[in-house]
């Protein structure tokens, strides 16, 4: 059972060790995955409950987002540009427009 147990482990190393590249100097580094997704872009409109202009994110309670194949739910959201945010207050009334990259969703407009 030991060996067994060994086996798989070394196994399961040894296929992390395949993702990785040998660098210069023993470093190593991750080969970057293709995601194959292209940008999307949504529009929204919800109810701000959080705004944090020193991290530049803000948490909106918003509707479904179809384009974006989003049910509604309350989520924190990274702005593309924190100036949007200076007069935003929780519990205001928001349209915004939102891209996903495949992994982070940004605020691009707000209003």
């Amino acid at each position: 059972m030991k060996e067994l147990l060994s086996i798989i482990f070394f196994a399961a190393i040894g296929t992390g060790s395949a993702l990785a590249q040998q660098m210069p100097g023993g470093q190593h580094m991750m080969q970057p995955q293709e995601t194959g997704a292209s940008q999307k872009t949504g529009k929204g409109t919800g109810l701000i409950q959080q705004v944090d202009r020193e991290k530049g994110v803000v948490t909106i309670k918003h509707g479904p987002l179809p384009a974006l194949n989003m049910g509604a739910m309350t989520m924190t959201y990274t702005v593309k540009d924190g100036r949007q945010l200076a007069n935003l207050k929780p519990l205001q009334k928001v349209d915004f427009e939102l891209t996903h990259d495949g992994r982070n969703y940004v605020i691009t407009s707000i209003r």
